[in-house]
């Protein structure tokens, strides 16, 4: 293997890294807000709920992980080439589906570790509303992931930069686009 083909490697090892800490990042805040309201809410009715940060955290790792290997077997590839909003929808569906899978897989692989019945036999109109309803919300709040990853893809990161960060060249950016 040449120099070359080693750093063309290793920069793509690290581009990766980056993605997937960005990816990892966006799921803790959420699932870190999730359980936090999850804490305020319980506690409301004197529901003792011990606050799981770290666990968010290790879900983050995880959903973040499929979430990956979804992008890298072209999960949502079918709406590329399609307007923003419609690519970002469509790649919210799909990998909703797909961490919802994974939840389900690990809430299924937990119960047996344990013991306990493995939850098919459990399925009844609460589960069945708490699993749409977490579906619903992970979809909702994957739509502006993906939004921000395909202004990435279209404008490059070095634009998208330049957007959020620079006050007096928002302007100017946003002409030189649309030119």
């Amino acid at each position: 293997m040449s120099d070359n083909e080693k750093s063309t490697w290793k920069k793509r090892a690290l581009d990766e890294v980056k993605k997937l800490s960005v990816t990892v990042a966006y799921i803790w805040v959420l699932l870190t807000g999730f359980t936090l309201y999850r804490m305020m809410i319980l506690s409301e009715y004197q529901i003792h709920f011990t606050l799981k940060l770290g666990f968010a955290l290790i879900n983050a790792l995880v959903f973040a992980k499929f979430m990956w290997l979804g992008e890298v077997f072209h999960a949502g590839r079918r709406a590329s080439g399609k307007p923003l909003l419609h690519s970002a929808v469509w790649n919210a569906g799909v990998f909703s589906v797909i961490l919802m899978v994974c939840h389900g897989a690990e809430e299924y692989a937990i119960r047996w570790w344990h013991a306990r019945s493995t939850g098919i036999r459990e399925a009844n109109p609460e589960t069945l509303r708490e699993f749409v309803s977490m579906l619903i919300l992970i979809f909702v709040v994957l739509i502006p992931f993906f939004l921000a990853k395909g202004l990435v893809e279209i404008l490059g990161p070095a634009e998208v930069r330049k957007l959020l960060l620079s006050a007096g060249e928002k302007q100017s950016a946003l002409h030189t686009t649309n030119s």
